[in-house]
């Protein structure tokens, strides 16, 4: 929650995580060989002497130091949520516990308890999260009575300039204080003046002894001759200069900031990196289905023969179907029409009123019951319980011209279930608003987005009026 970019914040922070290790290591000592055993919580142990723990403390604290700064621990981040704070906090010693761990397992001299680890890896995150907290709650008071605060003036009063002005003021303990804007084209109450009026503006501000500390250019990337010129004028300047290009003209995803050899390089339509709450969504997917497969093997049996006997042939159907990044897959399913359907048609886009269904694959799709099978290929890793329902390649390439942004799609893994299916976008129905229910999906993604979808594909999404 709180990561200040002045580097004796960054100094202070971490010289006071340096103590908080060493105090986490000493405290998890005397709780395991002493308290635990006065409580009766344990059987008295064979207590090692505490100087052979206090002698390994400058190696904890060497490697704890270097894990924090590599992690990104100290990196600006003012910004942070606390749920995006303790994440931070418990990735770093999490990590460094690892690399701990793994020296001390060449250390055969001494025996380390399994516990004190443990005790060291709970006391630890918590003294530092809870340091964090009340630097926050510190700062905050501080800034309401107006000191620390930091002026910002930006120049772009569109949807990206104004997108930042709500930013600062949901986030008032970071302290910034918006003076006002600077636009060509728009006018009111908050606007300072044009663009091109930045450094005087700044110069003025100065001169009054309220300088501004930051000028942020929110400006579409076609104004790149602007940029340059509201660069060099303040570059002689002590304000601090931040570009938040205009994006919103694209249809970006996924977007994020890397470097190569130092040039910043902006991502406007990427994969979803791999991340903690991405292994958390796998994780879901594959118990959840896991679950699903055990709790509904009786009717998944009923159905096998029901569909056996309905008509010759076998009990699944393959269909190959595109997934993450363009990867074709075999997608089950129970059938639930002829062996021979598609035979002299070829592939055909299911619409109401067709007849190529058995009596039992009707009233499989109407309920459909015939996705079951589709959780083997969420273990499988084909797929994902939430996301876009994947299409049949012959039809991906009849869509990707005609709908704008619909390969976009691709760019996570498909799903059994989604945001357009539970809206009822599904079947026969305008694949412009499927596309567009998909894409806010996946623009907006986070596990309790995904368990909202879960909830209401039981609610309403099994049996749905253009299921046929």
């Amino acid at each position: 929650m709180l990561q200040e970019q002045s580097r004796l914040f960054q100094r202070l922070l971490f010289f006071a995580d340096f103590v908080l290790v060493a105090v986490g290591w000493i405290a998890a000592f005397f709780i395991r060989f002493d308290l635990l055993r006065v409580l009766g919580v344990l059987p008295p142990p064979e207590v090692p002497p505490f100087s052979r723990y206090l002698g390994f403390l400058p190696w904890v604290l060497l490697v704890s130091s270097f894990v924090f700064w590599a992690s990104g621990l100290y990196a600006p981040d003012r910004a942070q949520r606390l749920t995006r704070l303790i994440y931070s906090v418990a990735k770093a010693v999490g990590l460094g516990l690892l690399v701990l761990a793994a020296t001390l397992s060449f250390y055969r001299d001494l025996y380390f308890s399994r516990l004190h680890m443990i005790l060291f890896g709970m006391i630890t995150p918590s003294l530092m999260v809870a340091l964090r907290i009340a630097l926050y709650a510190a700062l905050r008071r501080a800034r309401q009575r107006g000191k620390y605060r930091r002026r910002v003036l930006i120049v772009g009063a569109g949807k990206v300039g104004r997108r930042l002005e709500q930013a600062f003021r949901q986030y008032p303990w970071m302290g910034f204080e918006v003076v006002g804007f600077l636009d060509d084209h728009k006018t009111g109450p908050d606007i300072l003046g044009t663009t091109g009026e930045a450094a005087a503006l700044v110069d003025r501000y100065e001169a009054a002894g309220t300088p501004i500390h930051y000028v942020y250019l929110a400006l579409p990337l076609t104004a790149a001759a602007r940029i340059e010129h509201l660069t060099n004028a303040l570059s002689t300047r002590l304000a601090h200069v931040c570009l938040v290009p205009d994006l919103f003209q694209f249809n970006i995803l996924n977007s994020r900031v890397t470097d190569v050899d130092g040039l910043p390089v902006i991502h406007l339509i990427d994969e979803a990196p791999m991340e903690f709450r991405r292994f958390l969504k796998r994780v879901v997917d594959v118990v959840f289905s896991a679950t699903v497969l055990v709790l509904a093997a009786p009717l998944m049996l009923v159905i096998a023969v029901a569909v056996k006997l309905s008509s010759p042939g076998p009990v699944f159907y393959r269909q190959e179907r595109m997934g993450l990044n363009g990867h074709t897959f075999q997608m089950l399913k129970f059938r639930s029409m002829p062996v021979d359907a598609e035979a002299k048609t070829g592939a055909v886009w299911a619409r109401p009123g067709e007849d190529r269904a058995t009596p039992v694959g009707k009233f499989l799709r109407r309920t459909s019951l015939d996705e079951l099978p589709q959780f083997i290929n969420v273990l499988k890793g084909d797929m994902s319980v939430v996301g876009p329902r994947p299409e049949r390649p012959v039809f991906i390439e009849q869509f990707r011209e005609r709908v704008p942004g619909y390969m976009l799609r691709h760019k996570v893994k498909a799903g059994i279930t989604g945001w357009a299916q539970v809206n009822g976008w599904r079947g026969d129905t305008s694949l412009e608003k499927r596309i567009e229910y998909d894409l806010y999906y996946i623009q907006h993604w986070s596990l309790k987005f995904d368990f909202k979808i879960m909830l209401m594909t039981l609610w309403k999404g099994f049996v749905n009026e253009n299921a046929y």
